[in-house]
């Protein structure tokens, strides 16, 4: 018998297939596998994650996110992943989404996704102005992001007109 890790490695790779396949609940069950040989596998918790988000799951999404992070904390996609759940969870959490961010910035200072999750963070807030900020940055840094986009021009329509 292999070693747990390559276990895991087998599983984990299996999973990411079957979700290219769109067998998301396989996916879930070869993640679940994955863990089984190796609890610390980062690759699983944060394919576990996504597919727990993607099904509304969003409590043990974050689980899942904050055990990725913890087992590779120098993942970008790991960051932003974690601070897109708490984004969806709004409310308090949001604060702790930008502090995710940050951190996800701290290695990628350029990256579109979490500028614009900064900018999602701060218009759910309220502030306005950071939210726009945050949106430019992520056009600054890919100028067809999608989202960014739409939300600064969604913002823009948004705005009352100006007195003048």
């Amino acid at each position: 018998m292999l070693p747990n890790e390559e276990q895991a490695l087998i599983h984990a790779d299996r999973a990411q297939r079957l979700v290219q396949e769109g067998r998301f609940s396989d996916a879930v069950d070869e993640c679940i596998s994955a863990l089984r040989h190796d609890a610390r596998h980062a690759g699983a918790c944060l394919l576990m994650a996504e597919l727990q988000a993607m099904g509304g799951h969003l409590e043990p999404a974050l689980s899942f996110a904050s055990r990725g992070v913890r087992e590779d904390y120098s993942n970008v996609r790991a960051w932003t992943m974690l601070a897109n759940i708490y984004c969806q969870l709004g409310g308090v959490y949001l604060v702790l989404a930008l502090e995710q961010i940050e951190m996800g910035l701290s290695l990628d200072a350029n990256n579109a996704n979490l500028h614009y999750l900064k900018g999602n963070c701060h218009a759910q807030l309220g502030e306005r102005n950071l939210a726009k900020a945050s949106y430019a940055k992520a056009l600054e840094a890919n100028p067809k992001h999608p989202f960014a986009l739409y939300d600064s021009q969604a913002l823009a329509l948004a705005d009352p007109p100006a007195e003048g």
